[in-house]
């Protein structure tokens, strides 16, 4: 671990609370191992990977991902805070968190206000978060220009540009990459999008449109410290989006253990997916994937890559109303 020595806190600007009382707002850029304890103790009660996350970024530079935490100070002390990860325009907002005693004074819309003019200044292109949906958070969120997903989802996006989802995802060529930290947000972005395959991850639990803020932190901590998964990788356009992934988890419950081939695409690079296939160091063990009712271009992409059908799971799960049946193909 390297500690990084350099502060990196600015100034934004100051917001009058609802009690008369003047809020400092402020942006933390880390690594900044001067706040770094200050951060970690505002955010200590975040879960397990949520928790790794934030005290490996506060000391160390995470690949090229842009951590910062807008902070809001009374006093000279922290009493909110809202997260962003980001990286070329595309992030993730979360840690949304104000202290209990500071609440009801409009403290996280005033930090909330510079955030996103600081996104947009900065040449912020989108962002995604998830929330309660018709809660209160939700529509202080979407009061600054976030919407749902999909109907009556708390996964939540902001486009600055309508059509963002159309240049973003336009066809390019697209070359298979290894997992980096910085692939957090674009990879959200991928699995954000809508009108495509349902199943697109068995070992992550992703069905249809799905926010991976915690699902990809999941994902990075096994590749780092566990023996889960025999290979990953990412596909990632000229234009620099990450348009498919292709992951190799260990699947225990067999006897000799079998690997989980879980693959998802965005349809306008279908033809580049042999390539990530390719790419991917398949392990000397039966491989399965399990391919919904609807996904025939995944089921013909991996027909031609060398994979069997092995039988149908009839009515195997539902989604929005839906049943599917699902498609078992196998090699080795």
């Amino acid at each position: 671990m390297t500690l990084i020595e350099v502060v990196m806190y600015d100034k934004l600007g100051d917001v009058l609370l609802k009690t008369g009382e003047r809020m400092e707002v402020g942006v933390v850029t880390a690594p900044d191992a001067p706040h770094a304890e200050e951060v970690k103790q505002f955010l200590g009660h975040k879960p397990g990977n949520y928790k790794w996350h934030i005290e490996r970024c506060v000391t160390e530079v995470l690949d090229a991902l842009e951590t910062r935490f807008y902070v809001g100070k009374l006093d000279g002390a922290v009493i909110t805070n809202i997260m962003t990860v980001e990286y070329e325009g595309v992030g993730i907002l979360g840690h949304v968190f104000t202290l209990p005693k500071q609440r009801r004074k409009g403290a996280a819309k005033g930090v909330m206000a510079y955030q996103m003019e600081d996104f947009r200044q900065r040449s912020g292109k989108a962002l995604y978060l998830g929330t309660g949906y018709n809660s209160h958070p939700y529509y202080i969120y979407h009061s600054f220009g976030f919407e749902s997903v999909f109907p009556e989802s708390g996964f939540m996006k902001y486009h600055v540009n309508d059509d963002f989802e159309e240049r973003y995802f336009a066809p390019a060529a697209a070359v298979p990459k290894s997992v980096e930290w910085h692939d957090w947000p674009k990879v959200t972005a991928l699995s954000g999008i809508v009108g495509w395959d349902t199943l697109r991850s068995l070992k992550w639990a992703v069905y249809g449109p799905t926010n991976l803020e915690g699902g990809f932190l999941g994902f990075k901590h096994d590749l780092e410290t566990e023996d889960t998964y025999a290979d990953a990788k990412l596909l990632i356009s000229s234009g620099g989006a990450i348009v498919g992934w292709a992951t190799l988890s260990r699947d225990s419950r067999w006897h000799p253990a079998t690997a989980v081939l879980d693959l998802f695409f965005h349809p306008n690079f279908a033809a580049d997916v042999p390539a990530l296939l390719s790419s991917v160091a398949f392990p000397d063990v039966k491989v399965q994937c399990y391919v919904d009712s609807d996904a025939e271009k995944k089921a013909e992409i991996l027909e031609t890559a060398g994979f069997t059908c092995e039988g149908r799971f009839k009515d195997q799960f539902t989604y929005s109303g839906q049943s599917y049946d699902v498609w078992v193909f196998a090699r080795g």
